[in-house]
């Protein structure tokens, strides 16, 4: 349902707070800023108990700004 609520943007416009998401939206993360080579760092649960981690966009293949955030 988050998906619903966002507008599709390309990975070249990124900024944190920006929601991606795996294929049919079975997982979401948050862009939360950018390694020293200008890549994606992502945050979100890998796992269901307290395994929340910071990775690159592996495995995410959409993303979208959430309809409440602006510039």
């Amino acid at each position: 349902m988050q998906h619903t609520y966002c507008t599709p943007i390309t990975w070249a416009e990124a900024i944190p707070g920006d929601l991606v998401f795996y294929p049919e939206d079975t997982h979401v993360g948050i862009v939360c800023g950018f390694d020293s080579g200008g890549n994606v760092q992502i945050i979100h649960c890998a796992s269901g108990a307290n395994n929340v981690v910071v990775t690159g966009k592996s495995g995410f293949t959409t993303i979208a700004r959430p309809s409440y955030y602006t510039s």
